[in-house]
């Protein structure tokens, strides 16, 4: 447990720190040093890619996680499961393969008039979606060996510097589009290779596969179709991340990249919601196995309460400063301001509901999880092929603020009704009204400094306001008991019910 700990540690950082880096490269590198033609179409590659390395990849991750434990021993090289891996996901991908070509030319149709780029460069998105199914496979190896650590410094470190630096090198002149592509593609093929040779210093695999075993023990069948639910639950969900640029891309390549940047902005709202829900989620597993029905309600009305709180001040942050912060990028992106707005919306709507996925798939009732992220995936393609035509990028922002709308609603009804949870109150309502009091004050009131000043007047006296009038006024007063010490003994009111 010790390990596992300490790897926990070391991967919350790292995921951390990858992030970050994320954050200032796609903020404030790629609109910068790249054209939003180039950051359209990196981004439209890399979003095509990593939907179609879920399908060529056929589950693996979850595959090797599953029933690799059952052929565990390092004596007989685990039945050769790493053999199985890698012919499991070649298969997979020559598969994957046929029916990507088959595909192609509706592709490209739906891509002909405003994404040229992306049509003459779909080699590139065929490149990277090969190595990312194999690296899918290679990481889930690692982490089926509880060898979590240099694979999370891989995915979210190495690869994000490593593009920044080919970022660069385009800029200056070093790299051609082509070469920048393929460099693109390549920063993934490193990663691949090190998997290889780390699995190759922490493991001794073997090559082939013990057919005998796996089919007695495991059994082909029960892989295969464990191998589709997983792929298509992770198709699933990997396409919502993506879904809005691809169709956004069907306009312009350039359209892909402002579109990116805008809604890369509101999402980080909802930031701290996948943060908690990792904490929060075996947590909640524990509780629903021992039907400790107690803890799992105090979890999801804490959560809904904090979430609200620190989402409605993110909300506030990012919508009263949005026109601020898009004039550090080039003047095309202010186009995206509205959609930062209603993916904003969205995203609060999402914290404000608080942890309900991990309730829901923990639960008996479990399949619900699945069905309503299905119907979100509908509304999204639906809302994206009617709206994107009319009104452009904005219309897959108000099809994405919609769909989460009602996902959140349909999965607060459903704990209501099944759990007879509900973790709101008037108190509750006093706090959004006020989120959308400032939000909407901070939009429309410009201030005439330089940006930078502006923004930080409007985060000092909104903050000041916001934090200051939800203290005195108490709505979030079960709260306070995570208030430190020696805040409490300062401030007394944090001790008063």
């Amino acid at each position: 447990m010790g390990i596992i700990k300490k790897q926990g540690v070391i991967n919350t950082v790292l995921v951390y720190t990858g992030t970050l880096i994320g954050f200032v490269s796609l903020l404030f590198i790629q609109p910068v040093f790249l054209s939003k033609e180039e950051l359209g179409l990196t981004r439209m590659i890399l979003g095509f890619a990593a939907v179609m390395s879920i399908l060529f990849s056929f589950g693996i991750s979850a595959v090797t996680i599953r029933y690799l434990p059952r052929a565990f021993g390092k004596d007989h090289k685990h039945r050769g499961f790493f053999g199985f891996v890698l012919i499991y996901t070649t298969i997979s991908v020559i598969v994957g393969l046929i029916v990507l070509l088959a595909a192609k030319g509706l592709i490209f149709r739906f891509y002909a008039n405003g994404s040229q780029q992306f049509v003459q460069h779909f080699n590139f998105v065929i490149l990277l979606t090969i190595i990312n199914a194999y690296i899918l496979g290679l990481n889930s190896y690692c982490i089926a060996l509880l060898k979590t650590t240099f694979t999370t410094f891989l995915n979210d470190v190495l690869s994000k510097i490593l593009f920044i630096v080919i970022i660069f090198l385009h800029f200056w002149g070093y790299l051609n589009l082509e070469q920048f592509l393929f460099a693109f593609c390549m920063t993934y093929g490193i990663t691949c290779i090190l998997l290889i040779v780390n699995i190759f210093f922490i493991d001794r695999p073997g090559f082939v596969p013990d057919h005998k075993y796996i089919q007695e023990n495991i059994g082909f069948r029960p892989i295969i179709r464990y191998g589709i639910i997983i792929t298509v639950t992770a198709m699933n969900s990997v396409g919502l991340k993506y879904l809005d640029t691809l169709f956004v891309g069907a306009i312009s390549e350039g359209h892909a990249g402002i579109y990116s940047v805008a809604a890369f902005i509101g999402l980080m709202i909802e930031m701290p919601l996948n943060a908690l829900e990792r904490i929060a989620n075996p947590s909640i597993a524990h509780a629903m196995a021992s039907k400790n029905m107690k803890e799992i309600k105090n979890i999801y009305y804490l959560s809904s309460r904090f979430l609200l709180l620190l989402g409605g001040w993110l909300f506030i942050m990012v919508i009263s400063n949005i026109h601020d912060l898009l004039t550090f990028l080039p003047t095309d992106y202010r186009e995206g301001a509205l959609v930062t707005v209603f993916i904003s919306c969205g995203a609060l709507i999402n914290m404000a509901t608080g942890i309900n996925y991990p309730i829901l798939v923990n639960s008996d009732k479990y399949i619900w999880g699945s069905v309503f992220n299905i119907s979100l995936l509908v509304m999204t393609v639906v809302g994206n092929i009617l709206l994107i035509p009319i009104i452009g990028m904005l219309g897959a922002a108000v099809t994405s603020f919609a769909a989460s709308s009602i996902y959140n609603i349909l999965k607060f009804l459903f704990i209501k009704k099944r759990f007879q949870l509900q973790p709101f109150d008037l108190k509750s309502l006093y706090v959004f009204l006020l989120i959308l009091l400032l939000a909407v004050a901070g939009y429309f009131v410009q201030l005439n400094f330089l940006p930078v000043f502006s923004i930080m007047t409007k985060v000092i006296i909104l903050s000041l306001i916001y934090f200051g009038i939800v203290i005195i006024s108490k709505w979030v007063s079960d709260l306070y008991q995570y208030v430190p010490a020696f805040l409490k003994n300062r401030f007394k009111f944090f001790n008063e019910n």
